[in-house]
């Protein structure tokens, strides 16, 4: 199983359910397409569910993709549903089964900081094509060493992107804190007005997540935005790259 087409509160939604560290792990690189290629089949069943008001009509092969069963459930929330579903149909989205995950067995942050970075890049340069020239720029923060990378620079911002990773929470705390540091060094040495962390985040209703990785993704996330008021930081948690995109166009300006 990779998604759950539901009706609740009169709505009528499709979500991807199959995580995309787990088609990492299973496809490799490939992994990339067969993402796309299941929510783009996930927005399609939402849409024939919405437009007819009945899942029944979700009944043909969309994208390579079959519908199961149609079942009743007596859940009281959405996430309960979402929950239900996935246990019943579903090991590889077993939450428990998710919240036991080692790290190794997740992608590696410089990997997912990457991929988050060039998604981010693509929607801001669909709007402010203007941008471009300040994506990859690098600084050399102390004497003699070596230059530093950063997600975005102009005169008037410099801007990193990291990701809480939902497995992988030691090192994308470290690499989050890595950041900071070096944004703050960055705007002491150049002068530049604003600095700002720009950090991919799951939704805390995600229904991929179990009960654990919420709580610790929950207690990462005010961990750094204490850090970052600590240093006089902004630090800006979007669910997308849309979002990231729309943040960091506001700041750059």
């Amino acid at each position: 199983m990779v998604g759950v087409a539901y009706s609740f509160g009169n709505e009528f939604r499709a979500v991807r359910t199959i995580r995309r560290d787990v088609l990492e792990c299973l496809f490799g690189r490939a992994a990339s397409g067969l993402v796309n290629l299941i929510d783009e089949s996930i927005k399609v069943v939402q849409l024939i569910a919405a437009e007819s008001r009945s899942l029944e009509n979700v009944s043909s092969e969309v994208f390579g993709l079959v519908p199961g069963e149609l079942r009743q459930t007596a859940a009281s929330s959405v996430v309960e549903i979402l929950e239900t579903a996935c246990l019943l149909y579903s090991s590889l989205v077993n939450l428990d089964k998710l919240d036991d995950l080692d790290e190794n067995d997740a992608p590696q942050q410089e990997d997912v900081n990457r991929r988050f970075g060039t998604e981010v890049r693509t929607e801001v340069l669909k709007a402010r094509p203007d941008l471009s020239s300040g994506f990859g720029a690098t600084a050399q923060l102390i004497a003699g060493g070596q230059a530093v990378k950063f997600g975005f620079s102009s005169h008037r911002a410099i801007i990193h992107f990291t990701v809480l990773h939902p497995v992988r929470h030691n090192s994308s705390l470290r690499d989050a804190r890595a950041k900071l540091f070096e944004l703050q060094r960055a705007r002491e040495i150049s002068g530049i007005p604003h600095a700002a962390l720009i950090a991919a985040t799951p939704r805390q209703d995600d229904p991929t997540l179990g009960s654990k990785q919420r709580d610790q993704l929950r207690v990462n996330q005010i961990e750094i935005e204490k850090e970052a008021d600590a240093v006089n930081m902004r630090w800006y948690p979007a669910h997308s790259a849309t979002e990231g995109a729309t943040k960091l166009i506001q700041v750059a300006g």
